[in-house]
Formats: structure tokens, sequence, C-alpha cells
């Protein structure tokens, strides 16, 4: 019996949305928000206390300074994390009280990340927290359905105030229980409002597609096959075409905050790259922007180094 409810599914061949995503090869994944002033590791986020919206007031918010360091990186594109665990979002959204226009420091950031994006030809993408949102379902006790709710019109939001975008991740679907039909929800709507925005679910532990329908295998920091990977993905018997993303770590994962992360080395980093993207897969690394809004000097420098290493 076929489901009237689909409306969209991921491509068959390899198209030309998907082939300009493809050429990106090359990436950044920004942390920054309540992550920046509240590091906490993933694990205690749902059970810590939630900072206030006051918490966030960078005093030297500088977004050109981070897409400029990215694009002299040799970085394509950019992936911004409008709406982190904590709930917080990046914007003035109409649907929550947890947000910049209620925070220290009232930018719209997710317009400031999409304009200098184009300004530096940088590919502008976003992050949502599709499956963890302290604020609202712990702090607020929304019910599933109010919050399935809730996080759709945000995602309309984003996706309509701000132009075109390339990629919509949805991350932190592993940490809970997420029914397939809000999935395929979340899919719909971004695919109904922007058909060219390619959607990136989230999938750490190298899980072959598991979470459907996306447009790209995301399976975190899972290397693809030495042979390279095969986009010729199956799904429910169907053949789908599928290019992967992995995520790198530009600074050493769970150290604190701000300027204090130091960097991996520069043969780490090299190597993360050349084992990813030779093998036909996209890399994006993640930064973390400190708590004053700037992208720490050291991690501005590896970078800069890396993207020199990679011309050579």
């Amino acid at each position: 019996m076929q489901d009237n409810s689909i409306q969209f599914e991921p491509a068959t061949e390899r198209t030309e949305v998907i082939a300009r995503y493809e050429e990106l090869r090359y990436g950044t994944f920004i942390n920054f928000g309540m992550w920046s002033v509240n590091d906490q590791p993933v694990s205690k986020i749902e059970t810590g206390p939630l900072p206030p919206p006051e918490a966030y007031h960078p005093i030297n918010l500088d977004v050109d300074q981070w897409l400029a360091v990215f694009k002299e990186a040799g970085m394509r594109y950019a992936v911004l994390d409008v709406k982190g665990w904590h709930g917080f979002a990046l914007w003035d959204s109409k649907y929550s009280d947890y947000d910049v226009a209620a925070s220290g420091n009232k930018t719209d950031v997710v317009a400031e990340f999409v304009n200098t994006c184009r300004k530096y030809e940088v590919a502008p993408c976003f992050n949502y927290g599709l499956g963890v949102d302290v604020a609202h379902r712990r702090e607020k006790g929304m019910t599933d359905d109010e919050w399935y709710e809730h996080a759709n019109n945000q995602i309309r939001e984003v996706l309509t105030n701000y132009g075109p975008i390339t990629t919509m991740w949805f991350d932190g679907l592993s940490w809970r229980d997420f029914p397939e039909q809000q999935v395929r929800r979340a899919y719909e709507t971004v695919k109904s409002l922007q058909p060219d925005c390619l959607v990136v679910m989230h999938a750490p532990g190298g899980s072959p597609l598991k979470f459907w329908p996306t447009d790209v295998f995301q399976p975190g920091q899972h290397l693809p096959p030495p042979k390279g990977h095969n986009p010729w993905m199956k799904r429910d018997g169907k053949t789908y075409y599928i290019p992967m993303e992995v995520i790198g770590w530009l600074t050493t994962p769970g150290q604190i905050v701000g300027d204090q992360k130091s960097t991996r080395p520069l043969e780490a980093l090299l190597k993360n790259y050349c084992d990813v993207t030779n093998c036909g897969a996209n890399l994006t690394l993640v930064v973390w922007p400190n708590s004053e809004g700037k992208l720490p000097a050291n991690q501005a420098e590896r970078l800069l180094e890396l993207g020199e290493a990679i011309n050579r």
C-alpha cells in the first residue's frame, strides 16, 4: 500500500544538486551559542542545569572573522548549529523565549552567518538539534506532539527567512528513541520549503542509513572504506544515490571551552583529511568560537596551516 503522506524522497541518481555538494568536499561545523559558555559533556546536558538566556552574551561577536579564516583555509561550506541541545536559538524565534532576543547580545547570528557566507562565497548550511532540547522538552514540559510541532515550526522559520541553504543537518537523534515518522516529517518540511537543500541525518557509529530519509550518509567520525564510499546505497529494496560526509575534530574532544581548547596535531588533521576526501567523502571539521564570539587564535592558525598543507 502506498504511503500518500510521502511527497519527497532521496535521489535515485546523481543529480546536479548532489554533484555540487560532492564538489564542495571540505567544510566546517560551528559549535556556538550555549555550547560556547557551558561546554558540558553531551551525556550531562539533559541532566545538568539549564543556563539562563542571559548567560549568552558575546562581547566581541565577529562572524566575519570566522568566515575569513574558513575561506583562506580552503573550506567551501560551513554548518552553523542554529539551535543546539540546550534549546537556545541563534535567531529571534517567535516560537521560543530561549533565544538571542532574550540574551545579552540580540544579534541575529543566523542572518549574520548567511550574509557573511555569501560575501566569502562559502556555502551556508544549518544544523538543528532534533533529538535533544532541554529548554523545551524538560523545562517547559512539552509533550512529544507539542515538541515535534515546535521543532517543525522553527525549521520553517530558518528555511524561510534566510534564503537558499545548501544542507540542513539534524543531530541528537541517537540520544533518544526518535520516531521514524518524525524523522520523515522533518525531511518533508525541509523539502517542501527548499527542494534543493540536502538533508543530513547525523547517525554516529557508522550504521548505514540509520535515520531515514536522508540525502547524505553521515556516520559521525566513521571513515569511508579504503576502496572508497559507494554512493549507490540500498534501503527497503530500492537503490539511492547517497553521498557521504564525515565529521572531524579540529580540537581535542572533551576539553574546556573557548581559548583553552587545544588543537589536534597538524599531521593528524592532514591524515584525517586525506583518509576522508581521497575515499570520496566530504570532511567537516568541528570548530569552537569562544564565549566572546571570536574563533580563538590557535584554532584559526591551525586551520590556516592545514589549508597550506592540503595545497602542498
